[in-house]
């Protein structure tokens, strides 16, 4: 009844054979960048005509000559030559202060994604010192190529991205004649990129059954609107039967914290990453999608230390996203936007661009840009093993939608209780948190404890309590719960023993 449930109640939006309007440029000087793009274009049928090699730099950055030279004119060449454009491509938009980029010019059917493998610069630098604000002529690789059909698109500046915001997909939008959805297939090291290859094959054919994780920076002002896009996102999260645990401090998600099955993280506002998800013991469920935002989270991409989208892509996450330059927190992929569009069913390019502001200016899209999780809609998927545990929750919040959150957990606490389901009670506990019902969370959490003998479990399950006792202002009964659990022999060689002990000295020992 349940499968039938979700089949019902599946979303689904007008299809689009994307692989099959797509190119794929590697760059032969660089090694292992012809190997990748070849095995991507046979995992994605992509025909061997369209895998290009252009020869450039094996630098991270470029000049914007070189660029213009190596990248953007052989590439313009190449769409004309074997009429890649249906007709001659649209003039120039108007700055990002205009109405966008107008053309009378009739939508390509041949190429409207091109995928950039691990090997191509990925930065232009700027040419002009201390620019206008608004005017700085530094950008990314990526965002430059979105804008290839448009004629001697300006320098300075971004150009205002029609696509923003649109509620349909690309091929049928309007206003977008002339651009590209642009991913790039990057990272720390070959074998990353690999395997972020197979995790979105994996995760389209398996389901991406999991939770998502949203890290608060508690910033107001100027920076609250970044705040707004965590919290709606988390919103859209719950509404699609995806559990969430929000951290509500201002620091980045403490070292050691355990985050099982994560399949989304959205964050902010560190240079560098730290914390939980810089665990050694931490790992991404396959086929994640994280991005923490900071103005040059992606100016170092092939590493796995150093800024965040080379180390979140070395955790095990298949797409991520960032900044090579200073972008404006405007102009930055607004997060809500990105996880609504992903959720209805669009692509990982397709979500990404649709919730980007600017074009021709300097973000990055890591993953494959035709990943799409959610094709065949929320729910389509029952699980296997602990999975199920995360359908089941799922299936009960669509067949429930629009039913207050109460029956919800009504019914998924007696079923949790019936088939002694701990994990169940743990995620029925993160939505009554995530209303801000701190003892029914906590009541949840020590009832899934009574049902589980796994130290790890146990360890993780106390955790989440002591928190939730933290955050209701008991904070004695919290530092007690800490005291007994490191007393206790089973979990000293917890990973997750880092964070009990932080989390006790931060409440005073």
């Amino acid at each position: 009844m349940l499968l039938l449930t979700l089949s019902a109640r599946a979303q689904f939006i007008a299809d689009w054979d994307a692989a099959a309007e797509t190119a794929v440029i590697f760059n032969p000087d660089f090694p292992g960048s012809a190997e990748l793009a070849s095995y991507y274009a046979e995992q994605r049928h992509i025909p061997k005509e369209r895998v290009i090699g252009l020869r450039c730099s094996q630098e991270d950055s470029i000049s914007r000559g070189e660029f213009e030279a190596r990248l953007r004119a052989p590439l313009l060449q190449l769409f004309e030559s074997r009429h890649w454009w249906n007709a001659e491509p649209p003039t120039p938009s108007k700055p990002f202060t205009g109405d966008g980029i107008s053309s009378t010019t009739t939508p390509s059917s041949k190429v409207r994604v091109l995928v950039l493998m691990r090997g191509l610069p990925f930065q232009i630098r700027r040419a002009t010192q201390k620019p206008k604000q608004s005017e700085e002529d530094e950008a990314s690789v990526d965002s430059e190529l979105a804008v290839l059909g448009l004629h001697n698109p300006p320098v300075k500046g971004g150009l205002r991205n029609p696509y923003f915001d649109q509620q349909t997909r690309f091929p049928h939008a309007q206003k977008t004649l002339g651009l590209l959805i642009v991913g790039r297939l990057d990272g720390p090291d070959a074998p990353t990129v690999k395997r972020m290859i197979d995790d979105a094959i994996y995760a389209e054919q398996t389901g991406l059954l999991g939770r998502a994780v949203i890290d608060l920076a508690q910033k107001t002002g100027a920076y609250q609107e970044g705040e707004d896009w965590l919290k709606n996102s988390a919103d859209s999260y719950r509404r699609s039967g995806i559990p969430v645990f929000i951290d509500r401090s201002g620091d980045v998600l403490r070292d050691g914290w355990p985050l099982p099955d994560t399949i989304f993280y959205f964050g902010w506002y560190t240079d560098h990453i730290v914390g939980a998800l810089a665990s050694p013991s931490f790992r991404f469920k396959r086929g994640a999608i994280a991005c923490h935002l900071h103005s040059f989270s992606a100016s170092i991409i092939r590493t796995h230390d150093r800024a965040w989208a080379g180390p979140l892509l070395s955790h095990g996450a298949a797409v991520t996203f960032g900044n090579v330059f200073e972008p404006y927190l405007a102009l930055t992929l607004h997060f809500d936007i990105f996880n609504k569009r992903l959720l209805e069913g669009f692509t990982v390019g397709e979500a990404a661009w649709n919730a980007t502001p600017a074009l021709s200016w300097m973000n990055v899209v890591l993953g494959d840009p035709l990943y799409r999780p959610f094709g065949k809609g929320i729910g389509a998927k029952l699980g296997e093993g602990s999975d199920r545990d995360y359908a089941l929750y799922q299936g009960m919040a669509m067949r429930l939608a629009g039913e207050p959150d109460g029956h919800i957990k009504t019914a998924l606490t007696e079923f949790a209780e019936k088939r002694k389901r701990p994990r169940l009670l743990e995620l029925i506990a993160l939505l009554s948190a995530l209303q801000s019902k701190l003892p029914q969370a906590i009541d949840l959490l020590e009832h899934a404890e009574s049902t589980t003998l796994d130290a790890a479990e146990l360890l993780r399950l106390r955790l989440y309590r002591a928190e939730m006792l933290r955050r209701s202002e008991k904070a004695d009964a919290a530092r007690k719960l800490l005291r007994q659990t490191l007393d206790e022999a089973r979990f000293k060689d917890q990973p997750a023993r880092t964070a009990a002990e932080s989390l006790l000295k931060d409440m005073g020992g």
